[in-house]
């Protein structure tokens, strides 16, 4: 466990600096990285990212935003518990609402990618009075996913990787050891492409090469109750019931990368209709990190659906300097 830190260094970026925080919050010690002024906006990352993986676009954002992006449990240089029934999901909603309390945020905007927006979708079901809005990237909810792999052949055939990240093989592959080769593997595309650079390989390079890191991230696929039957399996009576609940109801933009190849494109007007109140924004030229991808654009979408909708009533703007 990571209880206690060295203090993290600035990382900076087109002149403007990250602040590196930490803050108890749920048992946890929670790092995090802070920038800008303005309404709080809050990030939360993928599998296998951490907070750095927003600097582009909080770069763009920072003008007008106090952006907030924590490392997740496990992830970065957040506490990572041992017992993988420690990353259920509803333990990962009660550490974003503990975070939110330790930094005496009544209501933020929230955002999410990948794992960080099935959190995000969590969250607004069991909170949804602490959101001005809530910002999707690549992502659904967790019950919406389940209906896709249930249902949906090509959303099945591509979330096969879910019981590989499961399976005993996994450790053997996915260990700090290996870091070269799960550096080409997951960055190197975004790197050859100038997405990257060689201080964004370098930090990731630090992340993943510490201890106990990648049992951690693994672990938030081995806790979820996500059931993903073989490509062709017959599924039960009982499954063939769509999962449903509540219309989400906090104000939702989805941004798409429409190169995915983790999520179908079926996904993203699912999610619309299971919200009150939701904006699909496809991009045609990102994948499934489009704020890697396109973080000018993204920024503009993001800062034109946060002007629509302010956080309703003031709350100091109490940066932790």
């Amino acid at each position: 466990m990571l209880s206690a830190m060295s203090p993290a260094p600035a990382v900076f970026e087109q002149g403007k600096a990250w602040r590196s925080r930490r803050i108890s919050a749920n048992g946890l010690t929670v790092h995090y990285h802070e920038q800008g002024k303005g309404e709080p906006i809050v990030l939360l990352h993928g599998f296998p990212d951490h907070a750095g993986t927003w600097r582009h676009l909080a770069d763009r954002l920072g003008g007008s935003s106090r952006v907030i992006a924590p490392d997740l449990r496990g992830h970065g240089q957040t506490t990572r518990p041992q017992a993988e029934t420690d990353y259920r999901l509803e333990l990962l909603v009660d550490d974003v609402l503990a975070l939110l309390d330790a930094l005496h945020l009544s209501h933020v905007h929230l955002c999410g990618h990948d794992w960080g927006g099935v959190l995000a979708f969590a969250f607004a079901a069991k909170h949804p009075d602490r959101l001005a809005s809530l910002v999707a990237i690549n992502a659904p909810p967790a019950d919406i996913l389940q209906d896709m792999i249930w249902h949906d052949p090509a959303q099945r055939a591509a979330s096969q990787y879910i019981s590989r990240l499961r399976s005993p093989d996994a450790d053997l592959v996915f260990t700090e050891s290996n870091v070269d080769t799960l550096i080409d593997r997951f960055l190197g595309e975004a790197l050859q492409h100038g997405v990257l650079d060689d201080n964004d390989i370098a930090g990731y390079r630090r992340v993943w090469t510490q201890p106990g890191i990648w049992k951690a991230m693994l672990a938030w696929y081995r806790a979820a109750t996500l059931d993903v039957p073989a490509v062709g399996a017959r599924i039960t009576a009982a499954e063939n019931q769509t999962s449903w609940r509540d219309p989400i109801s906090p104000p939702v933009l989805v941004i798409w990368g429409a190169l995915d190849s983790v999520f179908v494109p079926a996904v993203a007007d699912a999610i619309a209709r299971a919200c009150a109140d939701c904006r699909v924004e496809r991009i045609a030229s990102a994948g499934h990190v489009p704020h890697r991808d396109e973080p000018d654009h993204c920024a503009v979408l993001i800062r034109d659906f946060l002007s629509l909708h302010p956080i309703p009533s003031a709350q100091p703007d109490v940066s932790h300097d």
